[in-house]
């Protein structure tokens, strides 16, 4: 039963029945040990969850960026005035070109 599930979707089922297969070779035929091969995998999880961990991050961190507007950034009368001197200044520097 539990086969049948893992073979409806062909490429999970096989990859994980190679990745253990694989897994169990290194134990039985190179000799690995129990303890070795379970640090490793400790090891690759805690790599895992930190670049998950990043990634979540990088992510909320992109999305509060484009997400900046004025009610997370509230804009004075003083900034409206200096915008406005801004746009001026800069229109003036297109029409000389």
């Amino acid at each position: 039963m539990i086969l049948r599930r893992l073979f409806k979707h062909r490429g999970l089922g096989i990859n994980l029945i190679a990745g253990f297969s694989f897994l169990m070779l290194a134990v039985y035929g190179w000799g690995l040990e129990w303890q070795e091969l379970g640090s490793y995998l400790l090891i690759i999880l805690v790599f895992l969850g930190g670049l998950i961990g990043l990634a979540a991050l990088l992510g909320w961190l992109l999305s509060k960026m484009r997400r900046r507007d004025i009610t997370t950034f509230p804009v004075s009368k003083d900034n409206q005035e200096l915008d406005s001197q801004r746009q001026n200044v800069d229109s003036k520097d297109i029409k000389r070109d």
